[in-house]
């Protein structure tokens, strides 16, 4: 096996795991859209669907306090700090600041995000409506809030995508079946259209709601640093070789897109891609990537007959 396979299998089973490892990845779908409908003077707010997470960022010159849920002060941004009560029971509870007394620093800024519990939304089984929620605060000493509604959205049907993989699976092998001795080729733009499907979909799940907001950058860069890695072994590899490496990318790339089967199965997706392109570069990485590992084994079927 050439190394350089070697090296992009264990890129692609280490880098996962050290994400895992450092936090959490974030969730690519969920059942209701969380909706801002009020902010507050000099707040910008951001919902980050995927942790259910507020993001807040307060222009110069505001003071902003952010209440629980007892209404105890927990959050304070003032003077480019932000700081956590570490007498807060809620803050404790949440895990954002330990037990103590007084304010404790937690960034040097006016941005900041955290789990908050407000905004996980009460069940639903139709789509629309689904709740409301509300954030109080205090700014510039005077109290507000922000608001905001649950929207339900209801999973897709199944029945398209599940067709439509089928389909793809059945063309392929008669294609393979008419054309035996272009198995090789035909594994060979298989796996390389599964990498670049997946490559998309990681990137559009790594640019949306990480758990503490911006860009999930090692999850980002873990995906381009495998997706070179193919590269390099396809461009390296000739014959044979080339073709395993084309069934072992396929696999690599179909298994990387397990974590987002639940896209399937929950109606928002979060996503930088409209929720049918996300799905619809799934389905191409997981599909196209088990093809190009089923025709990567009897690629050489046709040449071990002959003799």
């Amino acid at each position: 096996m050439s190394p350089w396979l070697v090296v992009m299998a264990v890129l692609a089973l280490v880098l996962p795991a050290n994400a895992a490892a450092h936090g959490r990845g974030p969730t690519v779908a969920i059942d209701d859209r969380v909706v801002v409908a009020r902010a507050a003077p000099g707040v910008v707010v951001h919902v980050l669907d995927g942790d259910r997470a507020l993001h807040l960022t307060v222009a110069p010159g505001h003071d902003v306090v952010v209440r629980r849920y007892l209404g105890e002060p927990m959050i304070r941004f003032s003077d480019g700090i932000v700081s956590v009560n570490r007498a807060s029971p809620t803050a404790n509870a949440d895990r954002i600041a330990a037990t103590g007394t007084g304010w404790r620093t937690v960034v040097h800024g006016r941005t900041y995000a955290w789990h908050d519990h407000r905004l996980a939304p009460p069940p639903s089984s139709h789509d629309g409506p689904a709740g409301s929620w509300s954030v109080p605060l205090t700014v510039d000493g005077r109290r507000t809030a922000i608001a905001g509604t649950f929207w339900h959205v209801s999973p897709p049907s199944l029945l398209p995508w599940i067709l439509g993989g089928l389909a793809m699976i059945a063309a392929v092998a008669a294609l393979a079946a008419r054309l035996p001795r272009r198995r090789g080729p035909l594994a060979l733009g298989l796996s390389i259209l599964a990498a670049v499907a997946a490559l998309v979909a990681i990137g559009a799940f790594a640019v949306r709601d990480a758990p503490t907001g911006g860009v999930q950058w090692f999850q980002l860069a873990g995906g381009l640093i495998v997706g070179a890695a193919a590269a390099a072994v396809l461009l390296r590899s000739h014959g044979t070789r080339r073709t395993a490496a084309a069934g072992v990318i396929g696999a690599l790339a179909a298994a990387a897109m397990l974590s987002s089967l639940p896209v399937f199965r929950h109606g928002v997706v979060i996503s930088a891609l409209p929720a049918t392109l996300a799905r619809l570069a799934c389905a191409l990485a997981l599909v196209g990537g088990m093809c190009a590992a089923a025709l990567s084994l009897v690629a050489d079927a046709p040449r071990r007959l002959a003799r």
